[in-house]
């Protein structure tokens, strides 16, 4: 224990002191952060023996760390989550995704303490190497019975194994980062780093730090040399997401890096070498940015090596099915639900649908479907389609129903606090369940219900 790092990521000022002083007084060296969406970066540069999360932390999801660790190369750290929300389902995938612990708040720091204590025991005795390979690399599983998307998984396969960069064009929602993935797993680098980046969601003066890494002092704030996601992504393969949202001179550092194969760190003097295989995607027409010079045209021909289109689901009718059929168990296995299938009306509203929202929305909507469901089948009602009578949230004329006169009157403050009071009542207090039938994050309901002082 003595020497050995723990990353602590906890918003709350006064609980970072406590349990920094807790665990620099069991030996620890700690590291701790009021934020986490940096916390990736940081695992996997520096390695920590232990984590322990506030999974209510800023740019933190406890879920998405852990299943993003188990498809890195040092595999998910020993992990202790710290919540408020005591919901049973959750904890369960927390434990099922690596978590060691899952702690409710407030925190008896000697129960903290036994946990850290525990968790080190733990990695005293490795696990199987089989097993342990099974954790590191999931296996990628697409679901298809369509000829155009069997044929482009064929073609995926044949050039997963090339140093060649690749583009995957494709809507929204279609499964881009599954492709890629699926093309990491196929090919010579699976046992080794992939490393996702969505260029659309950080800004100009973070992203070109986050790929290309700096050195100390290279501007305010920069107090210890970074690695860049290139470097992280050494002899592996790195995931550019939204390409053709980045800045154009940040464009022109990537093709330096695509054909010298070095990176220049920010504020850095001395280029690093790098071995990477870079997959982008985009969910623009590609040609179109470079023709309006919103995307440069010799790093299109670069990247576009081996081109890859995904159909949009309205195309592939034929998916609809077995992508439900997978989801329901998906959802059945995570919410403890026994949905076994749709019923045939149900099936026939979703192939009239045309699916803007693609894989996505549809994986949404099942989701929604299986915790709503009051039989074995999904019928329409089920389903909260846009596009039928059918679809409304509470369809039943008994006493707990939605009527007009529930929200003929009042501000919106309160009918939106009518609104969460009954989902809260219709998932019988489940407030995961009801925070996804809202459409909103269970910290934001939990916001939400702090700031009613009673029930209506």
């Amino acid at each position: 224990m003595p020497g050995q790092r723990l990353f602590l990521i906890i918003e709350n000022p006064k609980e970072r002191m406590t349990y920094t002083n807790l665990f620099e007084g069991m030996g620890f060296l700690v590291d701790a952060v009021p934020e986490g969406s940096d916390a990736l970066t940081y695992l996997l540069s520096q390695k920590p023996a232990v984590v322990v999360a506030d999974d209510g932390t800023p740019g933190f999801s406890a879920l998405d760390f852990l299943k993003q660790a188990a498809d890195s190369d040092i595999g998910v750290p020993k992990t202790i989550i710290l919540t408020p929300d005591p919901v049973v389902d959750y904890a369960v995938s927390l434990i099922q995704h690596g978590a060691m612990d899952y702690l409710i708040k407030p925190v008896d720091l000697r129960q903290l303490e036994l946990s850290v204590k525990k968790s080190l025991a733990a990695a005293i005795s490795p696990l199987p190497a089989e097993k342990e390979k099974t954790v590191q690399h999931k296996a990628v599983q697409i679901i298809t019975k369509d000829h155009r998307m069997e044929n482009l998984l064929k073609l995926a396969a044949r050039v997963a194994d090339s140093s060649a960069s690749v583009l995957i064009q494709g809507e929204s929602g279609t499964g881009k980062e599954l492709l890629a993935r699926f093309l990491h797993e196929k090919s010579a680098r699976r046992h080794q780093p992939f490393i996702a980046v969505n260029c659309a969601a950080l800004p100009e003066n973070l992203l070109e730090s986050e790929l290309f890494g700096h050195e100390k002092g290279a501007f305010t704030g920069a107090l210890a040399r970074k690695a860049g996601k290139f470097e992280l992504a050494d002899k592996g393969t790195l995931f550019l997401d939204e390409i053709t949202e980045m800045q154009f001179h940040l464009q022109s550092k990537l093709l330096r890096v695509l054909q010298e194969k070095v990176v220049d760190r920010v504020g850095g003097i001395q280029p690093v070498d790098v071995n990477i295989r870079v997959v982008a995607t985009t969910n623009r027409d590609a040609k179109a940015a470079v023709e309006n010079q919103e995307f440069r045209e010799d790093l299109y021909y670069r990247l576009n090596t081996i081109p890859l289109i995904i159909p949009p689901l309205r195309e592939r009718k034929r998916d609809i099915l077995p992508l439900c059929d997978f989801f329901i168990k998906k959802y059945c296995r995570i919410d403890a639900r026994y949905v076994k299938g749709l019923t045939d009306h149900a099936l026939s509203v979703l192939h009239n649908h045309s699916f803007p929202g693609n894989v996505r929305e549809l994986e949404n909507v099942i989701h929604r479907a299986v915790l709503l469901a009051e039989t074995d089948m999904i019928t329409p009602s089920d389903l909260l389609m846009d596009n039928g009578a059918e679809t409304t949230l509470f369809e039943d004329t008994d006493a707990e129903a939605f009527t007009d006169e529930d929200f003929s009157a009042g501000s919106l403050k309160e009918m939106e606090q009518k609104m969460i009071f009954r989902t809260l009542d219709q998932t019988e207090g489940n407030r995961t369940h009801a925070a996804k039938i809202l459409g909103i994050s269970v910290r934001t309901l939990r916001n939400k219900l702090n700031e009613y002082k009673e029930p209506l």
